[in-house]
């Protein structure tokens, strides 16, 4: 039904998620929200939809594997075809590793690891067709971690290895994997944060003076990259990690 491309990005309703559905649409690309906040997936179907955008929200949670499937079905439905897979899902929870419970362990790792997992198992058969490109969003913690996040790096450092094998299995069909690791990013992880204190913009400015290019990411900034790795202009690039970062990973602690 559509001669644009179509890229498909999960947890796209919000924060990082949010700005790569906005840049594809803003190329003209159809896009696929697949997301588990049902009122901000609506919100930004129509707000897209209003703007004359190729469009579709899936209310999906990426842990549950029928309703990947049932994703899929749709875009086949909709679409019926995948250019671009930007697995982007992603959940962090604050712990010191013993204080982890099995549910933190299973809801981080299920999201960030093996949501990507499945999503990528079942939108290849659309990618292999038309020679489609994935992009997995991993993190500056998969290299440097701080205090009290070690569930969310083990499970941002498998993507790294994941988006490797993958790039190696997938070659031969002309399927291209990269990854993607951010920084200090204002987006719907960091939020949660700003709010809890006195001065936000204060506290979003004293974090953006620990980073080289002195300021805190946007979702923007992560947007044009995932944009640049799944463009011609980077069809010779398959297994890479780009780093986004504002130079945060290059600095030594002082």
């Amino acid at each position: 039904m559509t001669e644009s491309r179509v890229a498909l990005v999960t947890g796209g309703a919000y924060g990082i998620g949010r700005g790569i559905v906005q840049e594809f649409s803003s190329k003209g690309d159809a896009v696929v929200i697949a997301d588990r906040d049902l009122e901000r997936g609506v919100a930004l179907e129509s707000s897209i939809a209003a703007g004359g955008g190729q469009v579709l929200f899936v209310h999906t949670d990426i842990r549950v594997e029928s309703e990947i499937q049932v994703l899929m079905a749709r875009i086949s439905e909709v679409f019926g075809r995948i250019d671009v897979l930007c697995n982007n899902a992603g959940i962090e929870r604050y712990r010191r590793a013993e204080e982890y419970t099995i549910e933190d362990w299973d809801s981080i790792s299920e999201t960030n690891l093996r949501g990507t997992f499945l999503c990528t198992k079942y939108a290849y058969r659309f990618l292999k067709t038309t020679r489609g490109c994935i992009v997995n969003i991993s993190s500056v913690q998969a290299f440097a971690s701080e205090p009290q996040i070690s569930a969310y790096a083990a499970s941002k450092a498998g993507l790294l290895g994941l988006t490797r094998g993958m790039a190696l299995d997938f070659a031969c069909d002309g399927v291209r994997v990269n990854a993607v690791c951010p920084g200090a990013i204002r987006s719907g992880m960091m939020e949660p944060f700003i709010r809890d204190q006195p001065d936000p913009e204060e506290a979003v400015k004293t974090i953006g003076r620990t980073i080289p290019l002195g300021r805190v990411g946007q979702p923007e900034d992560i947007a044009h990259a995932v944009n640049f790795l799944a463009s011609p202009a980077a069809s010779y690039i398959t297994g890479a990690v780009l780093v986004v970062d504002g130079g945060l990973l290059s600095r030594l602690s002082t």
